[in-house]
C-alpha cells in the first residue's frame, strides 16, 4: 500500500511527533510504501522526509505525492489557522486524486475542536474536512464528544495515542539507560527552558520531592544549547544528580526509548512543533501499557495564577507515585491494528 503521512516529524520530539514516528516505523517494516510531508516550522532531520516551507509549497508537494497514493493521514492538532488550513486542503486534493483521506487529530488543551474556533471561517472549514475524510481518529473521549456538534456520518474512530515498545531497550548499555534501568518511576520533563513554568516545576520538584534514589528524572530541554541550564540543575541537586538524565530536543532514538519507559510527562502545550503558553501552562499524561504498546489515556493541564509551582509540583509527585491502573479493556488492545483496518476498509 502507498501511504502519505502528513504531520509534525521534526523536533522537538514529543509524544505526538514520536508516535508520528511510531506509526511510520510500523507501516515500512510491513511492506508499505510510505512518504512523509513534515508540517513543523522547524526542519525535519529524518532522509527523504520533505519539509513544506509555505502554504504553497505545501499545496505542491501534496499533489505531488497525493496522485501515486492510496491513503493521505493528515495527524495534527490543528490549532493554527495555517494548520487546519493545510488539513482542508490535504483531505480536498486526497478526494481529487481518489485517495482515502484519514485524519488523526492529537489531543491538546486547544485542539480543533473547542471555543476558540472561530465561527466565521474556521468552523465553516471544520465541517468540509470532516465530511470528507474517510475517518477521523480522536485520541481522547473529551475531544470525540466535543466534535460531535461538526458530526455528518458516521466516521468517527477513538484510538489513544500509542507508541511502540522498543525491542532495543535490554540491549542499550548507555549511561543514560543504566541510570534509569533501576528506578520504581521514571518521569520526563520535555521542553524545559529558562524562564518558564515548567522550569519552576522542575526546580520544586527536584527540590522537594526526589529525596531518594528510586526515581528517575529526564530533562529533555527546548533548545539545543542547554549546557548552561544543564549545570544549574545539576548544582541544585546535589549528589541526587545521578536520579538525572538529560536529552536535547532532537534525540529522536533516546526520547522514543524513554518515553515507553515513563510513568509520567510534563510539558508544555504544542501545536505541529511550536510551543505555547511557555509562562502560565503545563501539560500533563499519564501512560498506560499493553504488551507491545504505551498510550495515554489520561492527561491534565495545569494553568497558572500567582505563585503556583510548589503546589503543581506536589500534585505531579502524587500522580507520579500513585498505584497504576489497568483500563478495562485496553490492556489487550491492538491500535496499531485498528488504524491499518481503517486503511483498508
Amino acid at each position: 500500500m502507498r501511504i502519505l503521512l502528513i504531520g509534525n516529524f521534526a523536533p522537538p520530539y514529543e509524544d505526538e511527533n514520536i508516535h508520528n514516528f511510531s506509526l511510520l516505523k510500523r507501516l515500512r517494516e510491513e511492506g508499505n510504501e510510505c512518504s512523509v510531508i513534515n508540517i513543523s516550522e522547524n526542519p525535519s532531520k529524518e532522509k527523504g522526509f520533505v519539509d513544506a516551507n509555505s502554504y504553497i509549497d505545501f499545496v505542491f508537494k501534496v499533489v505531488r505525492y497525493s496522485w501515486k497514493s492510496d491513503v493521505t493521514h493528515c495527524l495534527t492538532k490543528g490549532y493554527t489557522r495555517l494548520g487546519l488550513l493545510k488539513l482542508m486542503t490535504a483531505i480536498l486534493i486526497g478526494r481529487v486524486f481518489r485517495v482515502r483521506p484519514i485524519i488523526t487529530l492529537h489531543s491538546e488543551l486547544f485542539s480543533i475542536i473547542g471555543q476558540m474556533r472561530s465561527p466565521v471561517g474556521g468552523e465553516q472549514t471544520v465541517y468540509l474536512a470532516f465530511s470528507f475524510a474517510h475517518k477521523i481518529i480522536f485520541q481522547d473521549k473529551d475531544t470525540f464528544d466535543a466534535a460531535s456538534k461538526y458530526r455528518k456520518k458516521p466516521n468517527f474512530e477513538l484510538i489513544p495515542l500509542f507508541i511502540e515498545k522498543s525491542k532495543e531497550l535490554n540491549d542499550d548499555g548507555s549511561l543514560a539507560f543504566r541510570r534509569l534501568r533501576d528506578k520504581k518511576r521514571i518521569i520526563i520533563f520535555s521542553g524545559v527552558s529558562h524562564p518558564s513554568f515548567i522550569f519552576d516545576i522542575v526546580s520544586s520538584f527536584l527540590s522537594d520531592y526526589v529525596k531518594t534514589r528510586d526515581i528517575g528524572i529526564v530533562i529533555s530541554f527546548a533548545e539545543t544549547s542547554h549546557l548552561k541550564l544543564q549545570h544549574v540543575i545539576e548544582e541544585n541537586v546535589g549528589v541526587l544528580a545521578e536520579n538525572l538524565v538529560f536529552s536535547g530536543p532532537d534525540d529522536l532514538k533516546f526520547l522514543s526509548k524513554a518515553y515507553t519507559l515513563a510513568d509520567l510527562i510534563v510539558r508544555p502545550l504544542s501545536c505541529d512543533g511550536k510551543l505555547f503558553f511557555q509562562d502560565f501552562s503545563v501539560y500533563i499524561r499519564k501512560p498506560s501499557r499493553s504488551e507491545n504498546f504505551v498510550y495515554f489515556p489520561k492527561s491534565m493541564v495545569f494553568s497558572k495564577e500567582g505563585d503556583m509551582s510548589d503546589i503543581c509540583a506536589f500534585i505531579t509527585n502524587a500522580i507520579l507515585t500513585e498505584k497504576d491502573e489497568v483500563i478495562p479493556g485496553t490492556e489487550i488492545e491492538d491500535y496499531y491494528s485498528r488504524i491499518k483496518r481503517i486503511y483498508t476498509e
